[in-house]
């Protein structure tokens, strides 16, 4: 990973660059890397129901589910979301949690009987359902440097003039100037400058808070031919919402300079839609078996951005010096891979059910694109989707699951699943990226109502630059994203 970002750098990619270059691979993989949420009874067993049926869940796995639906339902799923985040970095670690709100599955199935036996069934479901949680809150303290954020400012501005930092950097370099965090050469010459913190490094703290979600308004229709074999299309309207605010302060490990402390502040907002479709099958080839398969088309997001920075500064003998950016917005389109899903279910008859899914997604034929309505000459994002191809790769999930049935009304289930790396060979990740997850539950049902409850965790590891990559190594996190949720719905 350091080498391809080193290589993005020297293309102007960095982090802290000119705004216009704020989209990057990150950004596809974020919107396309989702989790097997869902139903309480789905997410109770892990996830793995492709090759089932009869569950709301069902528009957002395998359609071909409705086909098996014999009456209505309307049902609802929800509860609590947990995110911790630990981080390690230069022999320092820092942890953070976020709770919030989750319904991952609300919706309404009708069914509708048929005058052809061979079609006795089919039925119309809409839903709505959350595919990713963007919740998070990552800090880390104190962690000395030998390098500053100003030393980026200060190469931005070197060759230009004070009056022209504004056009050209007006979201970094220019706040620096404008805070004296950056001050004239004493050489006279007007286009050269120092820096505020010319020696001995920073002790730096980053707090970086995101919210937001990317759900899916599904609307399908399933039907099965004489029980034998079963077929579903799904049309799915995307949202995406997510905001991420964040704040990168230092205080100089040398004493003697007249500067304090500065804190850099950036405010990002973005919103975005589209759509997507699935369509399924599955096949009953015995009582004892099913077998199922699916393919979920690529997902054309029309993005807003907003952005915005400022910089606050303080002196030994003034202060503090505040300065807000301009206001940005920018829009872009995201188009996220396809998915091809493959499952089969074992049903042990009053006993209960064994199920899997094996599930491939290609992260790196992902795209950043040019709004349709942009200009002529609009930048066309080529080095980034060169840059995703080179970081991102074939990325594999199995899950397995289980439905134990007691008595009559109760049943137990149990989930876990494995997704590997999404990064190539050549991106050097340092963390474990593979993700793993885990659930158990339990449900009730009746002949006109039922209820569940899961338990569903999921980790993972990943690397963060806190800043440039050239001044400081990548750091280590771990995420945990632990979820409790409750189901209630009506057989109609």
């Amino acid at each position: 990973m350091k080498q391809v970002r080193r290589y993005l750098m020297a293309m102007g990619l960095v982090f802290f660059a000119s705004y216009m270059w704020g989209q990057n691979e990150d950004d596809v993989f974020r919107y396309s890397y989702q989790e097997s949420l869902g139903s309480a009874r789905t997410m109770g067993m892990g996830g793995a129901f492709g090759a089932l049926g009869a569950d709301l869940s069902c528009l957002t796995g395998n359609p071909a589910g409705l086909g098996m639906y014999r009456r209505g339902d309307v049902g609802m799923t929800t509860g609590f979301a947990s995110q911790k985040t630990k981080i390690s970095i230069a022999g320092q670690f820092g942890n953070a949690s976020k709770i919030s709100g989750s319904t991952t599955n609300i919706g309404i199935a009708l069914s509708y009987p048929s005058v052809n036996p061979d079609w006795p069934v089919s039925t119309l479901a809409v839903t709505h359902t959350r595919r990713a949680n963007y919740n998070q809150s990552i800090e880390i303290e104190d962690i000395p440097f030998e390098n500053s954020l100003v030393s980026t400012f200060l190469g931005q501005a070197q060759g230009y003039s004070p009056s022209d930092l504004y056009d050209t950097f007006p979201f970094t370099a220019n706040l620096a100037w404008d805070t004296y965090l950056l001050d004239p050469h004493p050489n006279g010459n007007p286009t050269s400058y120092i820096s505020a913190i010319p020696q001995g490094g920073a002790r730096t703290s980053k707090n970086i808070d995101r919210t937001g979600q990317l759900s899916e308004t599904n609307i399908g229709f399933g039907s099965g031919l004489s029980e034998v074999v079963y077929i579903g299309i799904t049309l799915g309207i995307v949202n995406v919402d997510f905001s991420e605010e964040t704040r990168h302060r230092e205080m100089p490990m040398v004493d003697s300079l007249e500067l304090t402390e500065w804190t850099f502040r950036e405010n990002l907002v973005i919103e975005g839609s589209g759509i997507n479709v699935k369509v399924g099958l599955i096949a009953v080839p015995s009582p004892w078996l099913r077998i199922g398969t699916a393919y979920h088309s690529r997902s054309r997001l029309s993005m807003t951005e907003k952005y915005s920075t400022g910089i606050t500064s303080t002196f030994v003998d003034g202060g503090p010096y505040e300065v807000l950016s301009p206001f940005n917005q920018i829009e872009y389109v995201i188009v996220t891979p396809s998915r091809f899903l493959a499952s089969a279910a074992f049903l042990l008859g009053k006993g209960g059910i064994i199920s899997a899914d094996y599930e491939v997604v290609n992260y790196a034929t992902g795209e950043l694109r040019k709004s349709a309505f942009s200009p002529d000459g609009a930048y066309a994002f080529g080095d980034e989707n060169e840059a995703l191809q080179a970081v991102y790769g074939t990325s594999r999930m199995a899950r397995v699951g289980a439905e134990i049935r007691i008595q009559d009304a109760f049943r137990l289930r149990f989930g876990a699943g494995m997704e590997t790396s999404p990064y190539t060979n050549a991106a050097q990740v340092e963390a474990n990226a593979k993700r793993y997850q885990a659930s158990f539950g339990w449900g009730v049902r009746s002949e006109k109502w039922y209820g569940a409850m899961t338990y569903r965790r999921s980790w993972t590891e990943q690397d963060l630059y806190l800043s440039s990559p050239v001044l400081v190594d990548a750091a280590k996190v771990g995420n945990t994203h632990g979820m409790v949720v409750a189901a209630l719905g009506f057989r109609m």
